[in-house]
């Protein structure tokens, strides 16, 4: 497919900057090697500045980016974060093309793409490496496209934020090309349909489909009995070498199981509608039946409230299991927005009365400022074991909450084995601790990481490095592991003598890796230099290509700011969930009050022109597009009722979506067409104008049919309009000929309260027709 035939289209019909992404991948015996190219394209008359944040595998280390604009070919430059943006800053302004590629947090990327001039098109690739976390003879290759709203204020830039829309479908293409002991692997892809094919000693395996949609991760599963999972690399690092050690622990002999103090945690949010909320109630399932009768267990629920099975944990008894099932048959994604700290303060306090606890998690992770979430976590002494699902799991937040807690992660996407990534997690809860951890490396090792293991499990990969002056290493490395039982378990692994070569400043691949887990644990100032020297992201560095032009070919103008919207994720709120039943389901939670069995299976298909069991998850758009518009045959659920309902359930709508859609959505962008030409005449942007529209729309009348979250959601709204119009007033420079701004918003509020009092009258009169 072309990027002509590729280009991704906004929810007004304007064409978005980033018009094809392409992946490649190659997946050795010890490492993934992965490229991604994102092609960009500028189809309006005024130069741009693309803003794109996107996600990465959380342990991703990005070691190359390049920049093709027109035949130049440009790469980046690891540089201090300040002097970075100051030198993008000074490019944009004379007129010069400027790539910055910033980390903003673990996992999450923002590339800013200045001055790209009208029809011309710059291609950014950027390649990244990735160690392998084996769980067992499995490996998950994991690459998120997509990013899921998020609840709660998002402590980023407000450029950086990342935008979800229900009318862009953007697309990717893929490659894997698996090597070395790998290509025996049994492979597994729960996510996308794929074609595999064997040539030359080698696995090549692509997606069935030209360009599939990026609404959901893409996971690769290999079951691999006879690879190598336990290894030692070493690179050139300058003068000297830097080793890597991967470690998988076996523990002949430590089988005795100790019983739970378990409280269970569920998501019931409403972005967990669908799929995700499916996968909780399997996890549930598989919990309670492994539950012994020595295992005490507690249950929470929570969305912008929680609500607890008891305040204590209960014995495991035939009558407290039977009230745990019960609780749970309960659950649904109904409970608001993803107050994850409050639910998990109150887990806390169930468990008050025992020393040290195990807590089971289950949620899609979507929460905007998720750090001092884990901070409050890593001060309660218990154990957190986060299973992450949907479609598009938030992975940095679920890992990181597990690592500081000595924890463990699982990631389950909507088609994989949920029970068995339960058994997982029981097995490590279960397992008698370790009392002493080291990695023993030959004389002269320095700048070693981990200082110190904390915790580890069977079966899991610990991964060790360290550095030498010398430029050959003799010897072996170890791993000790002492249990409280004073059982000892020792894995040895010999240091081979060959050594990758170095880049042209003598740092290999292998040095890089190693210095980017050093970088976790050190202090700004180191932590920069080293960032520096190796040439890395960091919180303290961005990536920076200036592409200086000729003085005829510069950008006249300050560049038009546009973000690049994410493809909503698949499964969320409910959104492009996989199974009839399922849609028929959320459905349901979203018919008029009042009328809770409006949706019967006959109704959705003849609604949706559902006739499958199955839906194609790949074209999720198609329904969603049929969802915004009901058939004639249904016509008493207007699209304003349907919006309505739907903020009910997912009050995080408010914050998250383009306000221009929202409008567009409920079928009232003609209402206010006349408005938005005289805004645009100010220089105001449409969704500056819907915003303002929206918090109009819903104050009042329309708000008395949306449930308490839901009009908290719609005080925030209703801020930030008033924040937008003060701004506007301020800053707003009016043509002599146009309308001032306070006179825009005058008319603004008149026309959205008129509009307002049709729509209650509407929705009375369809309350009486509604059978």
């Amino acid at each position: 497919m072309t990027a002509q035939a590729s280009a991704m289209t906004g929810s007004r019909g304007e064409k978005i900057a980033l018009c094809d992404v392409a992946v490649t991948a190659a997946l050795t015996d010890l490492l993934s090697e992965v490229s991604i190219t994102q092609t960009y394209r500028n189809d309006e008359a005024v130069n741009i500045e693309a803003v794109y944040t996107f996600p990465l595998p959380q342990d991703a280390v990005l070691l190359e980016l390049e920049v093709r604009i027109g035949e130049r070919l440009l790469k980046g430059v690891v540089v201090e974060k300040k002097a970075a943006e100051q030198r993008y800053e000074v490019a944009m302004s004379e007129g010069d093309a400027a790539v910055m590629l910033e980390a903003i947090e673990p996992g999450l990327y923002t590339l800013n793409l200045g001055n790209l001039l009208p029809h011309e098109t710059a291609t950014i690739t950027y390649r990244y490496a990735l160690l392998y976390r084996w769980a067992g003879d499995q490996l998950r290759f994991f690459l998120p496209t997509t990013i899921a709203p998020r609840h709660g204020a998002i402590p980023h830039q407000p450029h950086q934020v990342p935008q979800a829309s229900l009318m862009v479908e953007n697309r990717f293409s893929l490659q894997v090309e698996i090597s070395g002991s790998l290509v025996a692997a049994q492979f597994t892809c729960p996510s996308h349909a794929v074609t595999l094919a064997k040539t030359a000693g080698k696995v090549i395996l692509s997606l069935t489909e030209t360009k599939a949609v990026m609404d959901r991760d893409f996971v690769l599963n290999l079951k691999a009995p006879n690879s190598t999972r336990s290894f030692v690399m070493c690179g050139a690092d300058g003068a000297g070498v830097a080793a890597v050690a991967s470690f998988q622990p076996f523990f002949p002999g430590l089988r005795a199981a100790r019983p739970l103090n378990l409280a269970m945690v569920i998501d019931c949010s409403g972005s967990m509608a669908g799929d995700s909320i499916e996968q909780a109630r399997q996890a549930l399932d598989g919990i309670l039946e492994a539950l012994r009768p020595d295992d005490r267990v507690s249950m929470v629920a929570f969305g912008n409230t929680s609500k607890t099975l008891a305040d204590q944990p209960l014995l495991c008894n035939k009558t407290n299991l039977g009230r745990a099932r019960a609780f749970g048959k309960q659950l649904q994604a109904d409970m608001g927005g993803t107050e994850i700290g409050a639910a998990l303060a109150a887990t806390y306090a169930a468990l008050s009365r025992v020393e040290a606890a195990d807590i089971f998690l289950v949620t899609d992770g979507e929460v905007g400022d998720w750090q001092p979430v884990v901070a409050a976590a890593q001060q309660s002494g218990h154990r957190i074991f986060t299973v992450g699902v949907g479609a598009a799991v938030s992975e940095a937040f679920v890992r990181a909450l597990a690592e500081a807690t000595a924890g463990e992660c699982e990631l389950v996407s909507p088609n994989e084995a949920m029970a068995e990534r339960v058994l997982r997690h029981f097995e490590r809860m279960r397992a008698p601790k370790a009392t002493r951890v080291a990695v023993r490396w030959p004389q002269g090792a320095a700048d070693l990481h981990p200082g110190a293991i904390g915790v580890l499990f069977e079966g899991d990969t610990v991964i060790a490095s360290a550095r030498f002056v010398e430029a050959a290493i003799v010897g072996e490395v170890a791993l000790e592991i002492e249990t409280a039982e004073g059982d000892v378990a020792r894995q040895v692994l010999p240091i081979g003598t060959a050594v990758a070569a170095g880049a042209a400043d003598g740092h290999s691949t292998v040095a890089r890796l190693a210095a980017a887990m050093r970088l976790k644990n050190q202090a700004p100032e180191a932590g920069l230099a080293s960032a520096l020297r190796y040439r890395l992201m960091s919180p303290w560095t961005h990536t920076l290509v200036i592409a200086e032009r000729a003085e005829d070919q510069k950008a006249q103008h300050p560049p038009a700011l546009r973000r690049v919207p994410h493809t909503i994720a698949a499964g969320w709120g409910g959104a492009g969930v996989m199974r009839a039943d399922v849609m028929h389901s959320v459905l349901r939670a979203s018919a008029p009050s009042g009328n809770v069995d409006y949706f019967s299976s006959h109704h959705a298909d003849a609604m949706f022109g559902v006739r499958e069991q199955q839906f194609d998850m790949a074209d999720h758009s198609l329904i969603q597009r049929q969802m915004i518009q009901p058939s004639a045959a249904h016509s008493t659920l207007q699209p304003i009722d349907f919006l309505l309902n739907f903020i009910d359930v997912n009050p995080d709508f408010l914050h998250t979506f383009d306000p221009f859609l929202l409008i567009s959505q409920a079928e009232l962008g003609t209402e206010f067409d006349d408005l938005f030409s005289l805004a645009r005449d100010l220089g105001i942007s449409d969704d500056k104008i819907a915003t303002i529209l929206l918090a109009e729309l819903l104050d009042g009348p329309l708000s008395e049919q949306l449930c308490a979250e839901a009009k908290v959601a719609i005080e925030e709204l209703k801020e930030r309009a008033r924040r937008l119009i003060e701004a506007i007033e301020r800053d707003g420079q009016a043509p002599a000929h146009a309308l001032a701004p306070r006179e825009l918003f005058l008319q603004i509020k008149e026309r959205a309260h008129q509009v307002a009092q049709r729509l209650q009258q509407q929705a009375r009169r369809n309350s009486h027709t509604t059978v």
